[in-house]
């Protein structure tokens, strides 16, 4: 079954009762002591199950109610206290054993904070859980129910689920840019924490559709790497201030202890925010969010912006006499990335300077491009991230019918190569007289003649 093309009521009801019953399997086995990932499993299911039915809050109509939302609610923070308190008691004991001198004392005094903790959230979730049951069944019922009304010339049972989704995609991309972009550093805690929220939601719309969206299970990937990253610089974040007011509290050489950890966690926290800071903030902060978009416009039809060009390698610069071309004076540089390389690009012309950023998908004549202009601070804050990766050329921009040929000098090697823009991929290319003479061959799509790969 392609959800993707159901009604989008009815799809979202289909994923709701997947997720509710995914819950009802784990809350099955926290019981036992054995099931160690009982709780965690519980957990992610509700976290999943209510964020899919807040993004699609206006679809099941007063199928949920707000005493089941409020139920859930208080649920699934009875289960994130408890499991928090696991991760931190297990971080602590794992510490432990490596800690030597005052460093063992305040760990062992933070253990014996958390652990009480833990006993607490346990106590919470238990109480918690026992209304689950009756929840299930209540949600289960009404879900699985769908009435549709036919009207003549309307899709039967309204809009897809497709548009619905990448909607939601849409909004929750922005969400994500604008979050990642005030996390300035690792004491801006509260922007990080809801960059988190904003990465998870985007991946709670994705997880159900991964294996029916080309590109999702990349997508999926990324986002659970970011939501490590916040999540650990989180956890740091939490227990260095517990210690802090520990430190505070302590007296004589009974401090040494305290601070000693202190200084270990604010350590970490610092190396979790560099990491951030590499992979995912500055370029990456728009970039991501930009192919979040682009994806929702594949999945509505429209698609994102494609370009398809030619590229031709030169024996040396073409005679230019008595043409008309106009030279651009270009500076390149590509942000570190793993599977995602955005261009930063100044451009100068006789009537001044532009900047701009860039990202590219694919290969061969045809690809994505998503192009934007930005302002001359935020060129030079990036530019200094591209170091080692950079290209300067020479363009002359050439009109020659119909068609624009840019002839590219590169600065620094004995390279020239000619590119031209078409409408369509099958379009017909007729080398112009005036290149013929230096035309050496074709290199569209040589990994060669990629300009990411002439800046390396």
């Amino acid at each position: 079954m392609n959800v993707l093309e159901l009604p989008a009521e009815m799809a979202v009801r289909w994923i709701a009762l997947g997720l509710l019953e995914e819950a009802a399997a784990a809350h099955a086995r926290l019981a036992d002591p054995a099931e160690t990932e009982a709780l965690h499993d519980f957990r992610v299911a509700l976290r999943r199950l209510r964020s899919t039915l807040r993004a699609y809050r206006d679809l099941p109509g007063d199928v949920v109610r707000g005493k089941d939302r409020r139920a859930l609610r208080d649920l699934a923070r009875a289960t994130g206290d408890a499991r928090d308190a696991q991760v931190q008691s297990a971080w602590l004991t794992a510490r432990l054993k490596k800690a030597r001198g005052a460093e063992r004392v305040g760990l062992r005094d933070a253990l014996e904070r958390s652990r009480e903790r833990a006993e607490a959230a346990g106590e919470e979730l238990r109480g918690a859980a026992a209304a689950f049951p009756a929840e299930h069944e209540r949600l289960a019922r009404r879900l699985g129910r769908f009435c549709t009304e036919l009207a003549p010339g309307a899709a039967p049972g309204g809009t897809p689920f497709r548009a619905e989704l990448a909607a939601r995609l849409r909004t929750e991309a922005d969400a994500l840019a604008l979050e990642l972009e005030g996390v300035l550093d690792e004491s801006r805690q509260d922007e990080a924490h809801r960059a988190r929220i904003a990465a998870k939601r985007i991946r709670y719309l994705l997880e159900p559709v991964r294996d029916l969206v080309p590109g999702a299970p990349g997508m999926i990937k990324e986002l659970k790497g970011l939501q490590a990253l916040l999540g650990e610089m989180h956890d740091a974040h939490i227990l260095l201030g517990e210690v802090s007011a520990a430190t505070d509290e302590a007296e004589g050489d009974d401090e040494a202890g305290p601070r000693a950890l202190q200084r270990r966690l604010a350590e970490e926290r610092a190396e979790h925010f560099s990491a951030l800071r590499e992979r995912w903030l500055h370029g990456a902060a728009a970039a991501f969010p930009g192919r979040v978009r682009a994806l929702a416009d594949e999945l509505e039809g429209t698609g994102p912006p494609r370009e398809i060009e030619r590229k031709y390698l030169l024996s040396k610069m073409p005679a230019l006499d008595g043409l008309e071309a106009e030279l651009r004076q270009i500076e390149q540089g590509y942000l570190p990335g793993e599977r995602l390389a955005e261009r930063v690009r100044s451009v100068k012309t006789a009537s001044g300077t532009r900047w701009y950023r860039t990202v590219k998908l694919g290969s061969g004549v045809s690809r994505i491009e998503v192009e934007e202009e930005t302002t001359d601070r935020i060129f030079r804050v990036l530019w200094r991230l591209t170091k080692g990766r950079r290209v300067r050329k020479r363009r002359y921009a050439v009109k020659d019918g119909d068609l624009v040929w840019e002839i590219d000098h590169f600065r620094g090697r004995r390279l020239v190569l000619a590119e031209v823009e078409l409408s369509a991929e099958n379009a017909p290319v007729e080398i112009p007289e005036w290149l013929r003479p230096v035309l050496v061959r074709e290199v569209t799509g040589d990994p060669a003649y990629v300009n990411l790969n002439l800046a390396r």
